[in-house]
């Protein structure tokens, strides 16, 4: 599989110091101003300090917002365990809306199952109060082959 916009390519599995800067640069982690603080085996912390969007009437992020974020950050952890099996592409997505998402918000997803063709995403987001706000639940499918990172290409 070729990708023409070489931020989409991870970094190597075991790199992980690589991988932070990595999940903020991809294009939409960039446009939501996501900051990924930690990625491991299955395991990756994203924060979102201020809303891109307009915040609801009683001042908290927009459920579409929240959703964005969760998906972005249940796909880094979901390619932390495919490496070089594949690129992954949600599958499903399902949230559990429990209070107001009042920012700044924190979003840690870890990888509950991964299998051949699927892998199953817990995303937890909690709120400035350390609350829990939002669970997601969500399937990730490797599309085939990961585009590669040729040896002269910087991270």
């Amino acid at each position: 599989m070729t990708i023409a916009d070489s931020r989409f390519v991870a970094p190597p599995i075991g790199e992980w110091d690589l991988w932070p800067d990595w999940a903020c640069q991809v294009p939409a982690a960039a446009a939501m101003h996501l900051r990924c603080s930690e990625v491991g085996p299955g395991h990756a912390v994203l924060h979102l300090e201020d809303s891109v969007w307009p915040l609801n009437p009683n001042g908290a992020t927009h459920g579409g917002l929240v959703a964005a974020a969760a998906d972005h950050s249940g796909g880094v952890a979901a390619i932390s365990v495919l490496g070089a099996a594949g690129l992954p592409a949600t599958a499903t997505l399902t949230g559990e809306f429990l209070r107001p998402a009042f920012g700044p918000l924190r979003f840690e997803a870890r990888v509950v199952k991964a299998g051949r063709s699927l892998v199953f995403v817990r995303v937890d987001v909690t709120n400035r109060d350390g609350a829990l706000c939002t669970t997601f639940t969500g399937t990730w499918s490797p599309m085939g082959s990961a585009p590669t990172r040729t040896s002269t290409e910087s991270v």
